[in-house]
């Protein structure tokens, strides 16, 4: 129950937040123009001329990169590979500022929502959420690691043997425990995010490290958190995919297509700020913040005779 009603008051506090949800909105919109304004420079003109590329594209075949490459494009593709590695870098880097300061926003949901403190608390925030980032980006690397032992175990077992069912078994049992172990560490991540800013801390490897042995201690009430969002976010993009399937054969619905790409992209950066929201209001309940010590007592004042 707890899960669920971390995850409801999460989805309030995004809520109150509208100018933060429109300000993530422009700031994802714009990079991704940033990267899809060269890529379609470069793959539309070509594409136009192929009879071929052009039935590819309706059935959304990957093929049409073949084609592409085939009909001229290996020249251009450095450079679309460049704006799309320096969008990724630049995205990264936004997200972490725009993230220290709208944390501390969803910690504190009867907080003035004011433009003012949000860029402070960005500033103030940056360089403890970038240190967080690099640390949850190694323990990224090292869950993503040790789980390819599953399959080279399993290769090593039934490589060399003529079924290929107990493979095919192995590598869904990594997947499976790539998607939840990933889960637990970004749900580790939001609390360890909301926990410097509830502690007003800078150690950031202690946050981290904190954070996942508190999801590994109450793994149960991690796991349905992470759950909840989830499961959101798939019916999310379920509805996108069915209602975009039936608008994009109709050429003159294709405003009403892009409408309905924004609403969904504005809808996932909803669930991330109340992922954020959920941990502010989780994370005092499993790991209570030291009470503050009193305020010594005034000392008398002395009188003279």
């Amino acid at each position: 129950m707890l899960p669920l009603i971390a995850f409801w008051n999460g989805l309030e506090r995004a809520a109150r937040r509208r100018r933060l949800l429109v300000l993530y909105w422009f700031f994802h919109t714009l990079f991704a123009l940033a990267v899809a304004l060269p890529a379609a420079a470069v793959a539309l003109p070509p594409l136009l001329h192929s009879r071929l590329a052009e039935e590819l594209m309706k059935q959304f075949d990957l093929a049409w990169l073949a084609e592409l490459y085939a009909s001229g494009g290996r020249e251009a593709a450095p450079s679309v590979l460049a704006a799309a590695a320096w969008a990724a870098v630049v995205v990264w880097l936004g997200a972490i500022f725009l993230a220290g300061g709208a944390v501390p926003l969803l910690a504190d949901p009867d907080g003035a929502d004011s433009p003012a403190r949000f860029w402070q608390n960005a500033g103030r925030n940056f360089w403890r959420f970038f240190r967080l980032s690099l640390y949850f980006l190694v323990l990224y690397a090292a869950v993503y690691a040790s789980l390819g032992l599953i399959r080279t175990a399993a290769r090593a077992l039934w490589g060399d043997g003529l079924a290929a069912a107990p493979l095919v078994y192995a590598d869904w049992l990594r997947l499976a425990l790539l998607i939840l172990a990933f889960g637990l560490l970004s749900t580790a991540a939001a609390l360890a995010r909301v926990r410097l800013v509830l502690a007003d801390s800078r150690h950031s490897l202690r946050a981290c490290l904190g954070s996942v042995r508190l999801a590994l201690r109450n793994l149960g009430v991690v796991f349905w958190l992470w759950a909840c969002f989830a499961a959101a976010g798939l019916a999310a993009a379920w509805l996108y995919l069915r209602a975009a399937a039936r608008l994009e054969p109709a050429p003159a619905l294709l405003p009403l297509l892009v409408l309905l790409q924004q609403a969904y992209v504005f809808v996932q950066i909803c669930l991330r700020l109340a992922m954020w929201g959920a941990a502010a209001e989780l994370d005092p309940l499993l790991r209570p913040l030291p009470a503050a010590e009193p305020p010594a007592p005034a000392a008398a004042p002395e009188y003279e005779i």
